[in-house]
């Protein structure tokens, strides 16, 4: 498991896909800043987390299955949009989150969830700041329920299990002065 598209190996790996039905285009997540992200935090409440898409597809799909190699978990990959309403009342991003491997995929796994925030700040947060808020926070509260949907999906599959973990926040590194990029297994 790598952090949140920490390296470009994950990016690639989905950008590789980008022919394969429900492949997403990716880009690194901005470094955190954690005073972006609370100029957003500070004024939004969560209105609704909607699954808006889905896609499993396993390799072996014939009528007998075929005995299966173990395999090590996947690596997870996010893609991040999202919109600021013309009046700055409402924000929605949506997250897509895919599972990558390395080379044969015994399976694909795609979700895509809607999270839609309402707004009352005084003044209309910068771009930057909704970046930031959109690629953390929002990934943050989306989590859950990608974790819930990966494992249920895997379980009725009945697929190699893996545990997803939490996702860590990131903390500022003291020491530089840059915040360090803390993923879904702590530091990088």
């Amino acid at each position: 498991m790598t952090d949140q598209l920490n390296d470009g190996t994950v990016q690639q790996k989905l950008h590789d896909r980008a022919d394969a039905p429900g492949a997403i285009e990716t880009s690194r997540p901005p470094n955190y800043d954690p005073a972006a992200v609370g100029r957003v935090a500070r004024g939004v409440s969560i209105r609704s987390i909607d699954l808006v898409g889905a896609s499993f597809t396993r390799a072996d799909h014939e009528a007998l299955p075929a005995v299966r190699a173990q395999h090590d978990p996947p690596e997870l990959g996010i893609d991040v949009q999202s919109q600021l309403s013309d009046d700055g009342s409402q924000l929605g991003c949506i997250l897509t989150f895919a599972t990558i491997f390395p080379e044969v995929e015994p399976y694909q796994l795609t979700a895509q969830f809607r999270l839609t925030y309402d707004v009352k700040l005084v003044e209309r947060p910068d771009d930057a700041d909704v970046d930031q808020f959109a690629n953390w926070n929002a990934v943050f509260n989306a989590w859950p329920y990608w974790r819930e949907y990966l494992s249920s999906t895997l379980n009725r599959a009945r697929m190699d299990y893996f545990l997803v973990p939490v996702m860590a926040v990131p903390l500022p590194s003291f020491s530089a002065g840059e915040p360090q990029s803390h993923g879904v297994n702590g530091p990088s």
